[in-house]
């Protein structure tokens, strides 16, 4: 992953200059699946787990490692930080320690019982207190889940929560989420079938994380066909909890930053979901929108239905751009067009290929900033937000601020301000 643009020759890193890669937290990233174990033996692939669906959430932990390469940790926070790196650090996902399968909710009438162990809670309790454990150790009180896309095998999301979390400098506890997509070029409609059929088990997760750990909120990051998973569990919440006041939503379901990117959910039923009161649950909602994503162009073709991740070809229109401007403080949507590198390839990646969109996404996890606070602009006649050609130098003034020190004082670390939110 390139460096996210607030990085680059600026001063500011979220490195602490102490800590070594042996000493990383679990040497690797925690994660959660829906998944089913892949069968021991013979040359399997893909390795871990299948791409079969599970009846339970399974949890655990996987380590990574950089590559071949040996490098210290120095050396790595220096590569971290260039613009131009002349070396490829590849990450590979080397083992998985799994704790077991989690449940808060009911059950599935599916699931064996005779397969879990004598105390049944012990996974979770085990989740739990790795996570509360990391959180203990850090300035950032929050949980960080990442949720993948389309045709990706169980260590995709891994290898990429651990690159999301290394630019917020391994702070606040990371959860890497694996639903059941499977790697077949022509099975769009059976990966979308199945980011549906995971929301309730993603929605029980995060009920989970909410009761049992000590996070001060939780944030997610979903991507592409993953969106669907993410924005059906929000709605869920939503749903099952019609009874609650704001106040207790808050604090009960602790939902802080939902970040949808290459978004491949259906407009209209994302507005079915908003009426339903998808708002009500976490403190902001993001939606990014490009005019040069061209895979969704092809779901959009294949669906006939205009995605959530596309840029209004039709235009708003005027009770759209009404609702927009009258809900700006819960939802926020932003057009990366003009973002640096954020058309590159067929342009569907600009989270990670783009350091301008990357450092806008690293920016909200971190500080909760509002997009006006990261330098964003827009015109008064429209609610969706951009990125001028001084956006980098405008979030990086915000974060200067916030922190209060001047790149000229040496590193500054980017988490510190987010302890304080």
């Amino acid at each position: 992953m390139p460096a996210p643009a607030v990085y680059e020759e600026t001063g500011i890193t979220p490195f602490p200059e102490e800590e070594t890669i042996e000493t990383l937290p679990y040497a690797g990233v925690l994660y959660a699946t829906l998944r089913e174990p892949q069968p021991e033996g013979g040359d399997v692939r893909p390795r871990f787990y299948s791409n079969e669906r599970a009846a339970a959430i399974r949890v655990g932990r996987a380590t990574i490692s950089l590559g071949d390469a040996d490098i210290t940790w120095e050396e790595a926070r220096q590569v971290s930080l260039l613009k131009n790196r002349t070396e490829k650090y590849p990450l590979k996902v080397v083992d998985i320690d799994e704790f077991g399968v989690i449940f808060n909710e009911q059950p599935s009438p599916f699931l064996d019982l005779s397969a879990l162990p004598d105390d049944p809670r012990e996974p979770g309790t085990r989740f739990a207190a790795e996570i509360n454990d990391k959180l203990a150790r850090s300035r950032l009180q929050d949980i960080y889940i990442y949720v993948h896309g389309f045709r990706v095998n169980f260590e995709n999301p891994i290898l990429m929560a651990t690159e999301l979390w290394h630019f917020l400098g391994y702070e606040g506890a990371f959860v890497a989420f694996s639903w059941p997509s499977s790697q077949n070029r022509l099975g769009y409609v059976a990966n979308a079938e199945s980011a549906q059929w995971s929301a309730p088990g993603f929605r029980s997760l995060l009920r989970f994380l909410a009761e049992e750990t000590d996070a001060r909120r939780i944030h997610i990051v979903g991507y592409s066909a993953g969106t669907r998973m993410v924005a059906a569990a929000i709605n869920q919440l939503a749903l099952l909890t019609r009874e609650w006041t704001e106040e207790d939503i808050a604090n009960r379901l602790r939902i802080g930053q939902v970040i949808l990117v290459g978004s491949d959910v259906d407009r209209d039923l994302l507005a079915t979901y908003l009426l339903d009161g998808f708002l009500r649950v976490p403190d902001q909602f993001t939606a990014y929108i490009s005019e040069g994503d061209a895979a969704l162009k092809v779901s959009r073709w294949l669906m006939n239905k205009e995605r959530v991740g596309e840029s209004f070809r039709q235009g708003l229109g005027e009770r759209g751009r009404d609702y927009l401007l009258s809900v700006d403080d819960q939802l926020a949507v932003i057009n990366v067009t003009d973002a640096e590198e954020a058309t590159t390839g067929n342009g569907h990646d600009y989270f990670r290929s783009s350091p301008w969109v990357s450092s806008d996404v690293l920016a909200t996890m971190a500080y909760g900033f509002m997009p006006e606070e990261r330098g964003l602009v827009r015109t008064e006649d429209t609610p969706i937000w951009s990125f001028p050609p001084d956006y980098r130098q405008r979030l990086v003034d915000r974060i200067i601020k916030e922190d209060g020190a001047t790149p000229a004082d040496g590193p500054i670390d980017a988490s510190a301000g987010a302890a304080s939110q």
